[in-house]
């Protein structure tokens, strides 16, 4: 048997494979190995020697777009996180019978109507039509020429001297006496109000639709006495069921053509027209929160009803639902 020893620091290996040893262990061979081998999709098109500079270009381009995309999009996703943003969710409904038509509420700015105030008092519709109200009778002997109309509205109003022919400061004075005269109450304002205003059937003008098809009438306005005079509410829900609407619309709503009466004038709240007042049927009706239709236009006007329900929780959830309903007034 024969040995060979070869002693340390022997220089037999050949220098190709001194070259081959030393590119193995390089940095580069360790990446482009890794980059062909990866399952990432596309990096090894980036590296491999035998597709063309602009094919492999190409790829790495593509490459680099979809990272910078992912790490934008990430970036955007962890800060809205952060930020703990509140949900919100808004939705239209339309229940399956319809939304509760609110009440609507006409009043004629005008408060006392000039044939009832000048209506004398030996008319046989005087007392025929309740306008002998309280005082009338009390007030005779002291009011001279005027009509019991005339003279409760000389003493209603402080400037009712200016307000009625005929009426002046000892006339307004002698009036308030004979009514203050007694320990009864002989003036009854409310009452004044509600005979001496305008009453529906005389603003009415044979136009009235409901939802387009459903015909109203006088008969469906409830008069209901405020503090600026006598009003009128359609779908109070106090003579009828109250209606719904089942599809919204300026067509679908309350549609109603009424007679100012600009000739029966007397006292008015600033202006002459209407005030229509839209609100709940369970409400109070405030005319401050209502609006003016002037004599000779329209108005169209659109109602939102927003339902609000919230509760607390570990991050605060406010929903809210808001369904339209339409209604014009003419």
């Amino acid at each position: 048997m024969v040995i060979e020893v070869k002693p340390i620091g022997s220089s037999t290996d050949s220098t190709e494979e001194r070259v081959e040893s030393e590119n193995s262990t390089s940095p580069s061979v360790d990446w482009r190995d890794f980059a062909s081998n990866t399952t990432l999709h596309g990096l090894r098109y980036t590296v491999q020697k035998e597709l063309s500079i602009p094919r492999r270009a190409i790829w790495l381009l593509t490459l680099c777009a979809s990272a910078s995309f992912y790490t934008y999009s990430a970036t955007i996703s962890v800060g809205k996180f952060m930020s703990r943003p509140t949900k919100t969710v808004i939705t239209q409904l339309t229940p399956t019978g319809g939304l509760k038509f609110p009440a609507v509420t006409i009043c004629n700015l005008n408060k006392f109507m000039k044939s009832k105030v000048d209506l004398a008092d030996e008319d046989e519709n005087f007392a025929k039509m309740g306008f002998n109200v309280s005082g009338c009778s009390e007030t005779r002997q002291v009011r001279g020429n005027l009509t019991c109309g005339q003279a409760l509205l000389c003493a209603y109003e402080w400037y009712g001297t200016v307000l009625v022919n005929g009426c002046n400061e000892t006339t307004r004075q002698n009036i308030i006496k004979a009514l203050n005269h007694s320990s009864e109450r002989l003036f009854n304002e409310e009452e004044f109000l509600s005979k001496y205003g305008h009453d529906m059937a005389s603003m009415f003008v044979l136009y009235c639709r409901f939802m387009k098809e459903d015909i109203c009438s006088d008969k469906d306005f409830v008069p209901i006495l405020t503090q600026y005079g006598l009003c009128h509410t359609f779908n109070s829900g106090q003579n009828k069921p109250v209606l719904h609407s089942l599809l919204e619309g300026p067509d679908l709503g309350l549609n109603i053509v009424l007679d100012v009466q600009l000739n029966e004038s007397t006292l008015s709240e600033f202006s002459t027209g209407l005030k229509v007042i839209v609100h709940d049927q369970n409400t109070f009706v405030n005319r401050h929160s209502g609006f003016n239709v002037l004599p000779g236009t329209h108005a169209s006007v659109a109602v939102k009803l927003r339902k609000v329900s919230y509760w607390y929780n570990t991050q605060e959830v406010i929903p809210f639902y808001i369904i339209t309903k339409s209604m014009r007034a003419l």
